[in-house]
């Protein structure tokens, strides 16, 4: 185990390296891919492979003075710890040389975080280095010392990339408002501008299905409506603090009766299409399928009413000058911020899927289906920011899971239409039969939970280490 005493500086551009060869200094030069399996606060292991040889590193402390353990490593162990890796694979080309026979190195970072350059020197001792100054030959290429910034640190950039990336926001906007494109969000982004930019597809994607659901009447089509408003309205219950608190509760609420004037459609659809696998039920269809034309009417009523879409106007203004909504977390990192509402989420309903038992009511599954639902939404929205090891599986599970608690919920709601419908052929048994698949469903779910709240504990663990 030996010390690691440097200081890093941030660099305006990679020009110092032509001041450099021109002043005669001789370069090493490598090729470096790096990648992180542990991260926290004050620990880290590192994998690094460079001119065909493969490291494993440990680092334990930070800012000026650590404590490093290095050791080369079989490619097989480097292969391995690569699908477990946690954030983003770091490339750079990497310039190293002497100052004054201190080791130092230029690091040039390519791919997504291409732009960046860094200075380091290491010291022998920790005042030589507390006392260090740069001389004036390099100061004129360096920006900042950032020793202690721990932005700059590899494994913040392997999860965060390069919170200080100048981004053209107005620009990107103007794209996504003018073309048709789906926003894939960078880990750097602001929270606010990955937001509106997300909102505004999400309404692109409402005007289009509304449109195409009035002339066309296809059910899908009204799903996949209903769930772009819910979504919407979710997203920003959830983040927030982004916003404006009166602006985000005056749009969540409008979105929230918008989606709210489907809902009786999609359960009688739904429970028609479980009675038609019915036998002896065709009294019972016959009184659901004309709620369901009345339902019809209603929706597509309410649809062509450009009344209740008023709201939408402002909308629009609201995503065309977002900034001027802005609230305290506006500007907090998509990676830092989305880690910590996912995270949160997922303790909520870790917390309510361990209070579950026999003796609860129907109730409190459904609260954990919404729960769920909200999980989901926002892993939608950020999951391309995240990469550590079991995040598809879960994702998977997660489907699974809220497939389950929404069949439970859909069986308590055709309890209800069976009540409110006449006396019919039939009624009694069906009722019967639905009582029965509610007490497997929720066998079924309380079978599921363990290992479920295992598996969610550990994502929990994992999105931590976005926002220590």
């Amino acid at each position: 185990m030996g010390l690691e005493i440097e200081r890093k500086f941030l660099l305006k551009n990679s020009q110092i390296l032509d001041f450099l060869k021109e002043a005669g200094v001789v370069f090493k030069h490598l090729e470096i891919s790096q990648f992180y399996t542990k991260i926290t606060q004050n620990e880290e292991i590192r994998f690094r492979s460079e001119e065909g040889k493969f490291i494993k590193t440990i680092k334990v402390g930070k800012d000026l003075i650590r404590e490093e353990n290095e050791e080369f490593c079989e490619k097989a162990e480097f292969k391995k710890a690569l699908k477990n890796r946690i954030g983003r694979v770091i490339t750079k080309d990497r310039y190293i040389f002497r100052l004054n026979n201190n080791p130092c190195n230029i690091d040039v970072f390519k791919d997504s975080l291409n732009g960046l350059c860094t200075f380091e020197i290491e010291f022998s001792d920790e005042n030589e280095a507390i006392y260090f100054k740069l001389p004036p030959f390099l100061e004129q290429f360096c920006k900042a010392d950032v020793t202690c910034d721990k932005r700059y640190k590899n494994k913040f950039l392997a999860i965060h990339a390069n919170e200080n990336e100048q981004i053209d926001y107005k620009r990107a906007y103007n794209v996504f408002k003018n073309k048709e494109i789906s926003p894939n969000f960078a880990a750097n982004l602001k929270s606010g501008e990955a937001l509106r930019a997300l909102f505004l597809s999400i309404s692109k994607e409402i005007k289009r299905l509304k449109s195409d659901y009035l002339q066309d009447h296809d059910e899908e089509i009204l799903h996949n409506l209903r769930v772009n408003l819910r979504k919407v309205r979710s997203l920003l219950k959830i983040f927030n603090g982004v916003f404006d608190e009166k602006v985000t509760l005056f749009f969540g609420e409008n979105f929230k009766i918008l989606a709210n004037s489907t809902n009786k459609k999609r359960d009688l659809d739904i429970f028609l299409g479980f009675l038609s696998e019915q036998k002896h039920a065709n009294e019972l269809i016959y009184f659901v399928q004309k709620a369901l034309n009345l339902e019809y009417e209603n929706v597509k009523s309410y649809l062509s009413d450009e009344e209740n879409y008023a709201f939408l106007k402002e909308w629009e203004i609201f995503l065309n000058e977002g900034e001027f909504y802005r609230s305290k977390l506006f500007d907090v990192s998509l990676s830092r911020l989305g880690s910590f509402k996912l995270r949160t989420l997922l303790v909520l309903a870790q917390k309510r899927l361990k209070g579950l038992n026999q003796d609860c009511p129907n109730e409190s599954f459904h609260k954990i289906r919404i729960e769920l639902k909200k999980v989901r939404y926002t892993y939608e929205f950020l999951s391309e920011i995240f990469y550590f090891d079991g995040l598809k599986k879960y994702e998977e599970r997660l489907k699974d899971m809220q497939e389950i608690f929404g069949a439970l919920q859909d069986y308590d709601v055709w309890l209800g239409i069976l009540e409110r419908l006449p006396e019919a052929a039939g009624k009694e048994k069906l009722e019967s039969k639905i009582y029965k698949q509610i007490y497997k469903t929720r066998e079924e779910i309380l079978k599921k939970r363990l290992k479920f709240i295992k598996a969610t504990r550990k994502i929990s663990r994992n999105l931590k280490i976005y926002y220590i």
